[in-house]
């Protein structure tokens, strides 16, 4: 077994302390040390560097792209593939029941509730469509500011862009190691959400996750939006 040295990194990996400590760790993607191991199954996903990909196909490596990474039902559906592939249906459908169940929970509660405007903004990057953070904006009960602004993907767009599309509420990561990532801008901070207050850090363990662990990202997301509607203290 051997998985990503990030298994085990705080503020980056869910399953800290899960990961046998047999398994081998990979600091980086490295095929000659992937063949020395005459692995069964190398799991990649669709952003996998494409050059590495290829070294990977030609290896003649058995491997498994999982795809769709950016949608809740994309996740849904990459989690129930691997189960399949890997012999795991029954873990994988139950991981997906316990995800299903949280989110039509959220779903339900957040019916009829206002939208704010929310900005994704990690300097100089905000995500549009077609994007992870897109799909967390929208389940935790807002609307992403980035798609107003035709942004599709992530993509660098400056303070200047960022201010004047004027947000309700600005989504930053926070990353522990490095302390809580306040937008340093001066622009930025001139903002009206940011001068109101109104900015939700998201752990970056949830803010990038693109697995069954989205559910708590949109849950915590939404908690901070809607307090009156959506607990804290997740399900």
């Amino acid at each position: 077994m051997a998985v990503t040295a990030l298994a085990d990194e705080r503020g980056t990996s869910n399953v800290v302390g899960r990961v046998p400590r047999t398994a081998v760790r990979f600091p980086k993607a490295d095929l000659e040390r992937l063949v020395s191991l005459s692995a069964d199954l190398v799991v990649v996903s669709e952003y996998t560097d494409a050059d590495f990909l290829k070294q990977v196909e030609r290896s003649g490596l058995r491997y498994h792209r999982m795809e769709g990474l950016k949608s809740l039902d994309g996740y849904r559906a990459a989690i129930l593939e691997l189960g399949r592939v890997v012999g795991a249906d029954e873990g994988a459908r139950g991981l997906v029941a316990r995800y299903d169940s949280v989110l039509a929970d959220l779903r339900k509660r957040l019916q009829g509730a206002s939208r704010p405007r929310v900005l994704y903004w990690s300097d100089p990057y905000s995500a549009g469509a077609d994007t992870a953070f897109d799909a967390l904006i929208e389940c935790g009960g807002a609307r992403n500011a980035g798609r107003d602004l035709g942004l599709r993907g992530i993509a660098a767009i400056g303070a200047e862009r960022a201010f004047l599309s004027d947000p309700d509420v600005l989504l930053l990561p926070r990353e522990p190691r490095a302390g809580p990532t306040m937008a340093e801008d001066s622009l930025v901070r001139r903002a009206r959400a940011f001068r109101e207050g109104h900015v939700v850090e998201i752990p970056n363990e949830l803010l990038v996750t693109v697995s069954q662990y989205a559910a708590d990202a949109c849950w915590y997301l939404a908690a901070a939006l809607h307090p009156d509607r959506v607990p804290r203290k997740g399900p």
